[in-house]
């Protein structure tokens, strides 16, 4: 091999290096933003198909959601090692179709953003620090209480 191209593979393989590196440096979790503590300020909705009384309902008002990317915990129901599925639609057309129910009066944002906690629940931002939360067909609205920024093996639980 020539001097030129040993020079060349050297700075491709420095470049190569220099690659990788930054790759996991900038990598971001496309969850990062509903990490967190979450608390049930208000049931905001009925779908056609919810298995909740009201009665039942009212009774998580107050409660508190855990979302990480270990852990899913909400009313009495643990999910480890969770997917979250995103997904983007007319929240009309989605909300209509998929929970035959209308939306009139919930402010989502077109598209909606919707996250399915694979075997637990789905969950759809509202705005910055709000989340629309569906619990066995009934929608309650959340508001975040304590952001975590990295996977919260590192943030202790009450």
């Amino acid at each position: 091999m020539t001097h030129a191209a040993m020079e060349m593979l050297s700075r491709f393989m420095l470049l190569t290096v220099f690659t990788f590196a930054s790759a996991g440096t900038h990598a971001q979790d496309q969850n990062a933003d509903i990490y967190g503590q979450w608390k049930i300020k208000d049931m905001i909705g009925m779908g056609a198909v919810a298995s909740l009384s009201e009665h039942q309902a009212r009774k998580l008002i107050g409660k508190t959601l855990f979302i990480s990317a270990e852990r899913y915990e909400f009313n009495g129901q643990v999910c480890s090692n969770p997917l979250y599925n995103r997904s983007r639609e007319n929240p009309v057309t989605y909300f209509d179709r998929e929970w035959h129910t209308g939306i009139e009066g919930i402010p989502f944002p077109n598209p909606v953003t919707i996250i399915e906690v694979t075997g637990c629940d789905y969950l759809y931002p509202i705005r910055r620090d709000h989340l629309m939360i569906a619990e066995d067909g009934v929608f309650f609205e959340a508001v975040r209480i304590k952001s975590w920024s990295k996977k919260p093996a590192s943030h202790s639980r009450p």
